[in-house]
């Protein structure tokens, strides 16, 4: 192992953690020297962030939250609220309490970022072990693959409305439309051939490009994308707003006036649904915002640029609810798909910007969220013989394979099919990795042990035997039994659909208390006997302690 001097004022532990700096103006630790011998485990992109390398302000995550929420998917989604029989107050509530939610995951993995310098994969090896952390890199993974697929039809979707819009068939959108036909897959019936053609050419001409220009080399240009183009997608919401407004007049009455058609357990079950959606929204991010935090400069500067998330959402739910709800009154049913509802209500050339306005947003989020980290999350697993732009084809072979999009085609399909059953999922993860940083080690790791072949993540194989058993017997408890098996008992115990309903609250908590009585009775004694303490001071070993004294 070799050494490098780094200038950074703070306190030098003996030890395994002799080159484990903390600096105690900034609150975050660093890492000197190299890990040669540990090939596997270590390389110059996945070292802790230098110091001079942690530079991002509140503002930087800020524009990062502002370009991911101002996207088709989530108009969408915190439109469907009427589609599920709730009115505005709901469905803007149900965003709002479910943003509020998942930021407090969010900010407490984005802490271990922050602090620790590493991403997300390294950060896991501390909960899943040295070489467990595959298994939610595989989750995390087909999960982006999935979005990756929705992504897919909406750009075909929105070239297919151009076509139809610059042929004239706007009329055969409106008649089926007024038949009660108003989702992602409305567009895609009148002309099917040809949109299918334009989905499979999408898929070329991306893997094309990603093969040409991989993100180390288009870094740039991705770059000032990410900036730009969420601005002009928000420009193309407001068009969609306005145009909408302005043809009901600007009568708020009628869209304050739609009534919650569920009542009692129904209301009920339709709220908790919609709540759980949106964490579920966000639940990839919540696990992947190391990624970002480890380039943040402090604590502070994340935390208040992650904390405007609730608010961003709660401004789109606002804008999309009103435009949807006047759709109601106009069209006699929701609209709640912002592409079907520029190709019906917009006029003249001004449909085609705001569609390509739409068009920008969907491709940026898909290469940033759904293409670059997933296709990073598989090449990870064996890195020397899987390259980026082969994990990139596997994310569209997955996406393919579970033919993601048509989850997109209804409300209740998007919810309940797609937002509530990978939510279980990654409830079942991010159980195991709040109540292990929080509870078990109160925020402190041994941050040298992370690219250790024979640190304290070693567990057993390199597998923690907690992380694994506690996700099996949560997804067991939490999906219905036709979900898991081929059976038809739709139940395993009283109220399960509950429990499935609310998918990821559920989930983060069966996990987590489950994996948090493992690793005290059995996985620390046995796998870790350096680490001291208890459940109501946190457990850390003595050089660790020694460091953040």
């Amino acid at each position: 192992m070799d050494s490098k001097n780094e200038s950074t004022a703070g306190v030098n532990i003996p030890g395994n953690q002799k080159n484990t700096v903390f600096d105690r103006k900034s609150g975050q630790v660093f890492l000197n020297g190299t890990y040669e011998n540990e090939k596997y485990l270590w390389n110059k992109d996945v070292h802790p962030t230098s110091k001079e390398a942690r530079h991002w302000g509140a503002w930087s995550f800020f524009a990062v939250w502002f370009g991911m929420t101002i996207q088709v998917e989530s108009w969408a989604l915190v439109s469907v609220g009427y589609a599920f029989g709730l009115n505005w107050f709901w469905s803007v509530a149900s965003v709002f309490i479910g943003n509020i939610v998942v930021l407090v995951p969010m900010l407490i993995q984005s802490h271990g970022g922050t602090r620790y310098g590493i991403a997300e994969t390294q950060l896991t090896r501390s909960r899943w072990g040295i070489y467990g952390n595959w298994i939610p890199s595989i989750i995390r993974g087909s999960i982006g693959a999935g979005w990756w697929g929705i992504d897919t039809w909406i750009i075909a979707e929105v070239v297919g409305a151009m076509y139809i819009v610059s042929t004239g068939h706007v009329g055969s959108l409106l008649t089926s439309v007024e038949n009660g036909s108003a989702n992602p897959f409305t567009i895609a019936t009148v002309f099917p051939d040809l949109f299918w053609g334009i989905f499979v050419a999408t898929i070329i001409i991306r893997l094309v490009i990603l093969y040409f220009a991989p993100p180390t080399g288009g870094q740039k240009v991705l770059k000032y994308f990410s900036w730009i183009v969420p601005f002009v997608g928000f420009i193309g919401f407001l068009i969609l707003f306005f145009n909408i407004m302005s043809a009901g007049h600007w009568n708020f009455a009628p869209i304050m006036a739609i009534k919650a058609t569920v009542s009692g357990s129904a209301f009920y079950y339709a709220v908790i649904g919609l709540v759980n959606a949106n964490i579920a929204y966000w639940a990839t991010m919540a696990i992947s915002m190391p990624d970002y935090t480890r380039y943040a400069k402090s604590q502070y500067s994340h935390f208040m640029g992650q904390l405007t998330l609730p608010f961003l959402m709660l401004g789109i739910a606002a804008l999309a609810l009103v435009t949807t709800g006047a759709s109601y009154v106009i069209y006699g049913t929701p609209v709640w798909d912002p592409v079907l509802l520029a190709a019906i209500s917009l006029k003249g050339p001004i449909i085609y910007a705001v569609l390509f306005f739409l068009l920008l947003g969907v491709v940026v989020v898909n290469i940033f969220a759904d293409t670059v980290g997933p296709a990073y999350d598989f090449s990870n697993i064996y890195p020397r013989k899987l390259t980026w732009f082969r994990g990139v084809l596997i994310v569209v072979a997955i996406a393919v394979i579970i033919q993601s999009w048509s989850y997109y085609f209804s409300a209740q399909s998007y919810v309940e099919n797609w937002l509530l059953t990978y939510g279980a999922l990654l409830g079942g993860v991010e159980g195991i990795i709040i109540f292990d940083y929080a509870v078990i080690r109160r925020f402190k790791l041994e941050l040298y042990d992370i690219f250790s072949s024979r640190g304290v993540f070693r567990y057993l194989k390199g597998v923690n035997p907690a992380a694994v058993i506690a996700f099996v017997v949560t997804m067991f408890l939490v999906y219905p039994p036709s979900l898991l098996f081929p059976v038809t008992m739709n139940q395993l115990y009283p109220f399960q659909s509950w429990v499935f309903q609310n998918a990821w609250v559920s989930s983060i908590f069966i996990s987590g208390i489950i994996y948090t009585i493992l690793m005290v009775l059995w996985i620390i004694p046995r796998y870790q006997p350096q680490l001291r303490g208890s459940l109501r001071r946190g457990y850390a070993s003595k050089e660790t302690e020694d460091l953040f004294k």
